[in-house]
């Protein structure tokens, strides 16, 4: 199954057929207790989702064991991957479900695939193609498992085909002489047998639809998916440094450019200085978050500009261009702490959303790595930047994973929305799921959840009367979807409503 290229002991201990059943078995739990999936989308994530993604990351830890790469520095990496499995059994959170989706397949790869090479391995652009390289192979590991799984069930050996062959033989005769001939006979001479006939026959039917073979075609596609990934990310994956990874920059040319961006950003600085430390925000909504937004893409542009920054200057030049580089970051700091101080503005008139909530956790995760970059730059030894940042990025991903968001979304926004000067809406909290559906009926019963006919509206127009927004229908939505569920699906949330 493996090409005959790679012959290591790890390789043989790979094409165990014992990794293929396991392979075979997550595809047929993911048809049986996740395929709600299509209809319900994340709703029907719950600790079916748990439980499937826990084996998928025992099977790959028992290959890093089996490879003796094992070591309890993968501890940094498993433990953030156990706390956003653990989070699909306590919430709903659609927002975080939806991103991770995205995030955790890549995250994994990465921190797997790095798992098979010694600590000290830097991590460099070089490092991350080999890894999408090694990530792509299962490509041509399709065909391998195809040929593994037929091997599987029609062995070699002669003996055991001819056996399995006259196994079958007589399943289709007994299947054939039972249909046609013995259970009609018995079901007409006994009305019970009869009913109990019927049933056993309205329960097959169930398989026999078209979602059968969905889940039939499904089944065979994911199996072999994740026998090729096994079989693939499961080798022996070592990078190798080259001597002249790390190269001297001229120092002049890096002073005269750093330089030039330091001055034109300090002039940038001088320029905004109004609009930096701003002290309220405008009434127009449309000002004011074109005002936010504009300080969250200096954010993004400017932490992309540093991390290449660092990437080509970082302890490769003479300390007068190191001393220019902490100036130049320390110019980032400041409009980070300007933009984490403008949202801090927009939702204290505003409120949280997802959207605030996570842009504000950017800021924090963004302030971090800001701090750290400035005292790596008066560190002795060179810091694997790229590391870092991935390793950060994983936890503070998995600790915002198991903390209940929306619960501080929903409670923060009743709480600032008691201001005089607040333009919170409160119904737009209905884009949150079932996680808060007990704290919504408490605050709707008490009346803490009606809109204070006095606010300022986002066009900038007073309102004249009080209008009420009526909770029920989203409570029933949200007991319908809890209602809707299959026992599989729930998680704690759901069972503390």
């Amino acid at each position: 199954m493996i090409p005959s290229a790679d012959t290591t002991a790890a390789s043989k201990r790979a094409n165990d057929p014992r990794w293929l059943i396991a392979s075979a078995g997550l595809a047929l739990y993911w048809v049986i207790f996740l395929w709600n999936f299509w209809q319900k989308g994340v709703y029907a994530l719950g600790i079916n989702a748990t439980v499937f993604l826990l084996i998928a990351l025992v099977l790959f830890i028992q290959l890093l064991r089996a490879n003796r790469k094992m070591t309890k520095r993968d501890l940094v990496w498993i433990m953030p991957f156990i706390l956003m499995i653990i989070s699909y059994a306590i919430y709903d959170n659609p927002f975080w479900q939806i991103t991770s989706i995205l995030v955790m397949p890549v995250a994994f790869v990465v921190a797997y695939l790095q798992a098979f090479n010694s600590a000290a391995v830097r991590w460099t652009p070089a490092f991350f193609g080999r890894i999408a390289l090694r990530c792509l192979s299962l490509i041509t590991y399709f065909s391998a498992v195809a040929q593994g799984y037929m091997s599987l069930m029609a062995p070699n050996n002669t003996s055991r085909r001819r056996l399995i062959a006259r196994i079958l033989t007589g399943i289709v005769i007994f299947v054939i002489i039972a249909v046609v001939i013995v259970i009609p006979l018995l079901a007409t001479s006994d009305s019970a047998f009869k009913a109990a006939v019927d049933s056993v026959y309205a329960w097959l039917q169930t398989f026999i639809v078209l979602s059968f073979w969905y889940r039939a075609a499904a089944f065979i596609a994911l199996a072999l998916l994740f026998a090729a990934a096994v079989f693939a990310w499961g080798r022996p994956f070592k990078v190798i440094e080259r001597a002249d990874t790390v190269k001297r920059i001229d120092a002049i040319i890096v002073s005269i450019v750093l330089g030039g961006i330091l001055v034109l950003y300090l002039l940038f600085l001088a320029i905004q200085i109004n609009r930096l430390w701003v002290g309220a925000l405008p009434f127009d909504f449309r000002e004011t978050e074109q005002l936010v937004k504009s300080g969250f893409w200096q954010l993004f542009f400017l932490s992309l500009l540093n991390i290449g920054v660092y990437f080509f200057v970082y302890k490769r030049t003479a300390r007068v261009a190191q001393y220019i580089l902490v100036a130049f970051t320390g110019t980032s700091l400041l409009l980070l702490i300007s933009a984490g101080y403008r949202m801090g503005l927009y939702v204290m008139y505003y409120g949280f959303s997802y959207e605030k909530f996570f842009a504000s956790y950017a800021v924090l995760y963004c302030a971090i790595l800001f701090a750290w970059l400035i005292l790596q730059l008066f560190a002795q030894r060179p810091a694997d930047i790229l590391k870092f940042i991935a390793v950060l990025f994983l936890w503070m991903y998995a600790v915002v994973a198991v903390l209940p968001v929306e619960q501080f979304i929903l409670r923060t926004n009743v709480a600032l929305a008691q201001r005089q000067d607040s333009r919170i809406r409160l119904f737009e909290l209905t884009m949150l799921s079932p996680d808060v559906l007990s704290t919504v009926k408490e605050l709707n019963r008490t009346g803490r959840l009606q809109e204070n006919g006095g606010y300022i509206s986002r066009e900038n127009e007073q309102m004249t009367e009080t209008k009420i927004f009526d909770w029920l229908p989203w409570i029933e939505r949200q007991e319908q979807l809890i209602a809707d569920k299959q026992w599989y699906e729930y998680n704690l949330m759901n069972l503390l409503q």
